[in-house]
């Protein structure tokens, strides 16, 4: 074989055969006399796995924060919403008691139950010596009988 070898070194070989091929001896001159076809060592990755699961984290972070947001946006505007309803609710009511408190104040008429209690159930203002004073401790309440 180191006979084959240094034939195939020559110049110029003489017979039918064709000799074997060095890819190995190619290479090296190729990348001899092509410099800028060389093989260049790989350079590092700058975006590594470390990198990458950082940056995967953070968007993670990221879009649960949005997603807390767009929820609590939501749910503000739907209390927003409800605040006002019980608002309008509330006037209307407001109004609907004082247009009956109105309208009751109006259909009574003082001077004539004085005059139907004056006159038909006999009732007169107390005298002297029928009112008495009583202070009570607590929130209960008491009727005085009759005492005759």
């Amino acid at each position: 074989m180191s006979d084959y070898r240094n034939q195939s070194r020559r110049e110029y070989e003489y017979g039918s055969a064709a000799r074997d091929y060095d890819y190995r001896q190619s290479r090296l001159l190729r990348e001899e006399y092509e410099p800028h076809r060389a093989r260049r060592p790989r350079k590092a990755n700058s975006f590594s796995l470390l990198g990458f699961t950082i940056a995967g984290i953070a968007f993670v972070i990221f879009a649960i924060n949005v997603v807390n947001y767009v929820q609590l946006q939501s749910e503000l505007t739907r209390k927003v919403k409800t605040v006002a309803s019980k608002q309008i609710e509330l006037n209307n009511l407001i109004s609907s008691n004082d247009e009956h408190y109105s309208r009751i104040t109006s259909s009574v008429d003082l001077e004539s139950i004085e005059s139907i209690a004056r006159g038909e159930l006999g009732m007169t203002y107390a005298g002297e010596g029928q009112v008495v004073t009583y202070t009570s401790a607590g929130n209960d309440y008491m009727r005085k009988a009759d005492s005759n």
